[in-house]
C-alpha cells in the first residue's frame, strides 16, 4: 500500500489518463490533408494566372491518389 491507499499493482491516475488520451493516427492526418490539398488548389487558382477549374483539377489529382492509397493500399487498422 502506498500513501494514497492504492496498492502498487494498480495503475496510477496518470497512467490511466495517458492510456485514454486520444492520439492522432496516420489516417487522421490523411483526412486532414485531403481538404488541405483542395484548398491549396483553390488558393492557387485565385492567386495565379491559372483558371480556377484547372487549379482545382491539379489540386484534386494528389487528393484522389491519397484517397486511393488510404482506401485500398493501406487502410486504417480496425476496419471491418
Amino acid at each position: 500500500m502506498n500513501r494514497s491507499g492504492q496498492s502498487d499493482s494498480e495503475d496510477s491516475v496518470v497512467e490511466i489518463v495517458r492510456e485514454r488520451r486520444p492520439t492522432i493516427a496516420p489516417a487522421d492526418l490523411l483526412l486532414i490533408a485531403l481538404p488541405a490539398l483542395l484548398l491549396a488548389g483553390w488558393a492557387t487558382g485565385v492567386v495565379s494566372a491559372l483558371s480556377l477549374p484547372v487549379a482545382l483539377a491539379i489540386g484534386t489529382l494528389p487528393a484522389i491518389g491519397m484517397l486511393g492509397y488510404v482506401l485500398f493500399y493501406d487502410p486504417p487498422n480496425g476496419c471491418v
